[in-house]
């Protein structure tokens, strides 16, 4: 299991399928969100709360759960009177985002050597950097001049190495202040050549 500050009122959960089997659970018991699948929320956040000394401000907190390509479960958990809020403005803005309107792409992944393999795979032209923020590493990919075609086979190629995709400019900007610079410029024809 692998906890993520992300800021003061955000806290991020990433869990494998056999952590989440640990529980007891499993993805029809989540979907079903029911009082099961709360007490096992409540469950992750009081352990998150132990283990990053995160605190709960107030009292609602709004909880967004996706499990990923890999089968792994992203739970993320956002205080707050405004949290429920705060999460559907983030998937307002990220559906609202067309490809074409894309500036950067973040491409992450937990293992450099997945970072590794998906940039021998991609265009050699492609601007781009890496960073890393807790153990996470993130590929910040201008896509700027990419057509909405070439943007889908560069996410369809990124869906097989990467963790996860997104495209949220307050990320982009999250990451690059509070993230470590490991390759500024050409990180994938630096990484690809490896």
């Amino acid at each position: 299991m692998e906890f993520s500050v992300l800021d003061k009122q955000t806290l991020q959960c990433v869990m494998s399928e056999a952590e989440i089997a640990d529980y007891g659970m499993d993805k029809h018991a989540i979907y079903q969100n029911d009082a099961r699948a709360a007490d096992f929320f409540r469950r992750i956040m009081k352990k998150a709360q132990q283990e990053t000394g995160w605190t709960r401000k107030g009292n609602s907190i709004a909880v967004h759960a996706a499990f990923l390509s890999d089968e792994s479960l992203e739970i993320t958990f956002s205080l707050g009177p405004d949290g429920a809020e705060w999460i559907c403005q983030q998937k307002d803005s990220q559906s609202e985002q067309t490809a074409a309107q894309m500036e950067t792409a973040i491409l992450k992944a937990k293992n450099l050597m997945h970072v590794i393999a998906f940039c021998s795979k991609a265009p050699a032209g492609l601007r781009s950097s890496l960073y890393e923020y807790h153990g996470v590493y993130f590929l910040l990919a201008d896509v700027r001049d990419y057509g909405v075609r070439d943007t889908a086979k560069l996410f369809h190629l990124a869906d097989e190495y990467m963790d996860a995709i997104c495209y949220t400019n307050s990320i982009v900007a999250f990451i690059r202040e509070h993230g470590k610079c490991v390759v500024k410029d050409s990180a994938v024809e630096i990484l690809g050549a490896i």
